[in-house]
């Protein structure tokens, strides 16, 4: 940094008697300088008489002690622009805390932080602390030089006087500033303000805001006195008035008068008066409002209050207002009657003290579990009903409204509580609250009753639904079945000795039971197979079961059975029974994981009115009960409601019908009876079924299906069929058996052979068949012509005709299709050997459903495939796979076979192979997503993806898709394809 007068500060410090006493003289000459004047002026004397660098006076900040800033510098002779530095590092720091500082030589290494003495070259420094008249230091004065200095008792005299004066100075300026901040606010100030002499009494000071309220100068003002203002005081009055403050009996007066303005008008004020001292000189000092606006609102709210308090101790509402304090301000006549309080006694306490303390129970209520109170913190209206105490001590309910009272910036400032006596009212309230409940009940039961007899008809609509759709696919269903189940059977004697052929034969078959086993579980959930009821013990039909139970669930599953002593008999068909609880026990085996125990119970049981009442489809009174228990995984309850649904099932696909609990559903309920399922996850779950008692003897009931060979005969049957294959079907089969056959369309025809005098043995006839002449009417006027008739009904769905409330009709025989030659020829002989039959009645009559099953088309015999190919088969369902292998090795190519995913891997990890043909739904996973893996590890297999499900065809790029079913010639195009893909 340049300095311009770094050469002449580096003169030495001229100390001479003659220039202190010099600097000291013009200090006095300088003593009327004004302000920052003064301040330099010492400066420059000091400066000049002793031949330093710099000179410079500073003060202490007043908002942070730590800093400091400069009110004059000289430096080099010139007067300098201010600055503020911090204390902390600077010799300065040392002078404030109160002692002179002298630093000879080498002041700024001294004070490395100290930019402003680096900046000015400082090597000496000698300053001195400035004193307020109470001894306080508020500044510093110093002396800084660019060259030694040697230390002088004149130099620190010298420099302490001018500390002295110049402190004195500082602070006479710093007061005077105040007094003129002060003198401006009062002259400013909005409020009148009025000083004036205690002996003359005239006005020695009036603001402006008092001078232009009254319209005078502050000259005119100056003439007046206190009651020349003040019409309501005359002289001899204010000053015996304010005696006791100039006495100094009293610190101030507080009152309200009267001043009137120049032009006559006067307005109301608010007096504050005291007297003050300045400088031993006694004045009053008058604070003065100007309260008209504050008068006339009072007056306005006396008005106010007059008419509100005329309204309110008129009405029959208890009213109270509380202040901010939420103490009583207020209470009307309604409210003094209702508390039994007067408003004298509840002033100025807290109502919730007075009339709300105490619970009726005796214990305390405390005030921030008071609704009431609320209204003012919250500033929110509260409504509702509490009780309160009289004044005898007795309690009464009230309902009350409490709401906040506001002041213009919306602040509460207390609150209005109306409050009524409402003991007649909940009596009222009670009354009309017991109508309401005694109708909402009649109104519920009505519901309740509709919503029952509603959920009846909707289940009722659901089972005829069912019943009406697996009805009419039985009929024809199950004559599709009787037709390919005949001509198997009868091609069973031609391929004798072909061991092949036998085989394929019997899987046939086997696919035709399913299908009627399939069609007859759809039959028995809609009530309308054809019962055979008989009056069995439940005991002993469960024992005659123990055999059959142990071989199909295996010996992994233990099996209990309880018979409780004295068991009562009920009707229901044996074979269904023994079918429903074969169902349960495979349900549970599943359900155990092949592993548990399986409880068989069976006991006797009443179920009351109340129990009736919970259940719309029971009736109350005596019931056998068989139980079902198994220790297997349970049953979420969020799927208790379905699975007595047809088709529902919990198993994973292609590992259940969902038919099994929809048949035992459809037995106990065509029955007459009630089930009822209990499941906890984790724990198990059991299946009581409730079947009527029974009074009646038990009947005998005898072995079910055929026993020993088939045996024919050489009688004479009517076959009556409308469906001309299945009618060629049962004659090929009977004349086979020996018979002589004589057959009919429908049961027209029949008529007119019955009537033609032919002599029959047996009519043989379907129940569902076209025409005037319906089948049970036929079977009546031919057993009339010919009275020593037997006759046979067979349907795969009897249609209410020879079945009524789901049991066949006294003496009717019937024999379901799908049927087998074995069936046939022993129920033929039965028939015949029962002599002649009652022909049933033609009423109608709700009935179950039938058999229904399923169909498959022949196989034709592929062509030869160009080369021998080894395939892998990966399908589930053992029949399809064996079918599927049977064709694949017609066509000259080797098979193996996997039932599971599990099992393809191994195939494929132990050998190779050119095709893999694969179903989609498999127990342990995706087909689908089995051949997409495939597909990236071994991209030269062919592959295959065969499924019933048209969905599977989605997604299969790479692949072959082949719907089910298919025949030989669709295999062999999808394996052309399949091969064209890969070579």
């Amino acid at each position: 940094m340049n300095d311009p007068y770094a050469a002449q500060s580096q003169r030495p410090v001229v100390e001479t008697a003659d220039g202190l006493r010099r600097a000291e003289a013009r200090l006095d000459a300088i003593g009327n300088l004004p302000g920052d004047e003064f301040l330099y002026a010492a400066l420059e004397i000091l400066t000049g008489e002793l031949g330093v660098t710099c000179a410079l006076a500073s003060v202490v900040d007043e908002r942070s002690l730590e800093r400091a800033r400069t009110v004059a510098v000289v430096r080099d002779g010139l007067r300098q622009a201010n600055f503020s530095y911090d204390l902390a590092g600077t010799p300065c720091a040392d002078v404030v805390g109160e002692s002179t500082c002298f630093y000879p030589h080498g002041v700024a290494g001294l004070f490395p932080a100290d930019e402003i003495l680096a900046a000015m070259g400082a090597e000496a420094y000698w300053g001195a602390p400035l004193r307020s008249a109470r001894g306080d230091v508020i500044g510093l004065i110093a002396l800084v030089h660019s060259a030694p200095m040697v230390e002088s008792a004149g130099i620190d005299r010298l420099l302490q006087i001018y500390a002295q004066r110049v402190g004195a100075h500082l602070e006479r300026t710093v007061s005077q500033s105040i007094n003129e901040r002060l003198g401006r606010i009062v002259e400013e100030s909005a409020s009148e303000v009025y000083i004036f002499d205690v002996a003359t009494y005239r006005f020695i000071l009036v603001n402006k805001g008092a001078r232009d309220n009254l319209g005078y100068t502050l000259d005119e003002l100056r003439q007046k006195t206190p009651w020349d203002l003040k019409p309501k005081f005359s002289r001899e009055d204010f000053i015996a008035y304010v005696a006791p403050l100039v006495r100094g009996e009293v610190p101030r007066l507080d009152f309200e008068t009267v001043h009137c303005r120049k032009d006559g008008t006067c307005y109301d004020v608010d007096v504050k008066l005291q007297i003050l001292d300045f400088g031993g000189e006694r004045v009053f000092f008058a604070a003065i409002q100007d309260v008209s606006s504050r008068k006339v609102a009072e007056e306005a709210l006396r008005q106010i209050t007059r008419r509100l308090n005329a309204i309110l101790n008129n009405t029959s509402m208890a009213v109270f207002m509380m202040d901010e304090r939420q103490h009583c301000a207020f209470m009307n006549e309604a409210a003094e009657k209702l508390t039994g309080f007067r408003f004298d006694e509840t002033q100025g306490r807290p109502l919730h003290d007075v009339i709300h303390h105490t619970y009726p129970d005796g214990r305390p209520f405390p005030l921030h579990e008071c609704a009431i109170d609320r209204a003012f913190p919250e500033k929110s209206r509260v409504q509702g009903e509490t009780v309160f105490i009289h004044k005898d001590g007795h309690f009464y309910p009230v309902g009350f409204t409490a709401s906040p009272i506001e002041d213009e910036a919306g602040t509460p400032i207390g609150t209005v509580i109306e409050a009524r006596n409402i003991a007649e009212e909940l009596k009222s309230r009670e009354a009309l609250a017991s109508f309401h409940e005694v109708l909402q009940a009649r109104i519920d039961e009505a519901i309740a009753q509709r919503e029952k007899v509603e959920a009846e008809l909707r289940q009722s609509q659901k089972m005829e639904a069912v019943g009406k759709l697996t009805g009419g696919i039985a009929h024809d269903f199950n004559n599709l079945l009787q037709i390919i189940g005949g001509n198997l059977q009868l091609l069973q004697k031609d391929v004798a000795g072909s061991s092949k052929a036998e085989r394929r034969l019997d899987l046939a078959l086997t696919g035709v039971n399913r299908g009627a086993k399939l069609a007859a579980q759809l039959l028995a959930f809609g009530r309308r197979q054809p019962l055979a009821p008989k009056v069995v013990n439940l005991g002993r039909l469960v024992r005659g079961l123990d055999e059959l139970l142990r071989r199909a669930l295996g010996e992994s599953i233990e099996i209990e059975t309880v018979i409780s002593g004295g068991l009562w008999n009920t009707l229901v068909d044996p074979a269904q029974l023994e079918n429903a609880v074969l169902n349960l026990a495979i349900n549970a085996r599943d359900a155990m994981g092949g592993q548990g125990k399986l409880t068989i119970e069976s006991g006797n049981a009443f179920l009351d009115d109340t129990y009736a009442q919970q259940h719309d489809d029971v009736k109350a009174g005596q019931y056998v009960v068989l139980a079902v228990t198994d220790t297997g995984s349970g049953i979420p309850p969020e799927i208790m409601g379905q699975v007595f649904e047809p088709f529902f099932t919990t198993k994973p696909e292609g590992q259940g019908s969902g038919l099994g609990l929809s048949m035992v559903y459809g037995l106990v309920k065509q029955s007459g009876g009630h089930i009822k399922l209990y499941s906890e996850p984790g724990e198990g779950t059991t299946v009581r079924l409730y079947f009527p008692r029974d009074v009646s003897e038990e009947d005998v009931v005898a072995a079910q299906g055929p026993t020993g060979p088939a045996e024919g005969g050489t009688e004479t049957i009517l076959v009556v069929e409308d469906d001309e294959a299945v009618r060629s079907t049962a004659v090929e089969l009977l004349g086979e058996l020996g018979y002589r056959v004589l057959t009919a369309k429908d049961a027209d025809a029949a008529w007119a052979i019955v009537e033609s005098g032919l002599p029959i043995d047996l009519l043989f006839t379907d129940v569902v068949m076209p025409g005037k002449l319906r089948s049970p009417e036929l079977a009546r006027k031919a057993q009339i012509r010919l009275p020593n008739l037997a006759v046979l009904f067979t349907s795969g769905y009897t249609q209410n005709a020879i079945v009524h409330g789901g049991r066949l009709d006294e003496g009717v025989e019937l024999l379901s299709k799908p049927y087998s030659r074995e069936e046939l020829a022993h129920k033929v002989r039965q028939v015949l050997a029962g002599g002649r039959r009652r022909p049933p009645d033609d009423a109608a009559a709700k009935v179950p459903l039938a058999t229904a099953s399923m169909t498959s088309a022949p196989m034709t015999k592929a062509p030869a495939a160009n080369e021998r190919l080894s395939l892998l088969l990966l399908e589930d369902e053992a029949l399809v796979r064996m079918a599927l292998a049977d064709m694949l090795e017609e066509m000259g190519h080797a098979t193996t076979e996997a039932g599971k995913v599990a099992e393809a891997r191994q195939k494929l990890a132990s050998a190779s192979f050119d095709v893999l043909i694969a179903d989609v739904n498999l127990p342990d996973g995706s087909g689908k997503d089995f051949v997409v893996e495939l597909r990236s590890r071994d991209p030269a297999i062919a592959i295959i993806v065969a499924s019933g499900d048209d969905s599977a065809s989605g997604g299969t790029d790479g692949f072959v898709y082949l719907p089910k079913p298919y025949d030989d010639h669709m295999l062999v195009e999808a394996l052309d394809r399949a091969l064209g893909q890969v070579r």
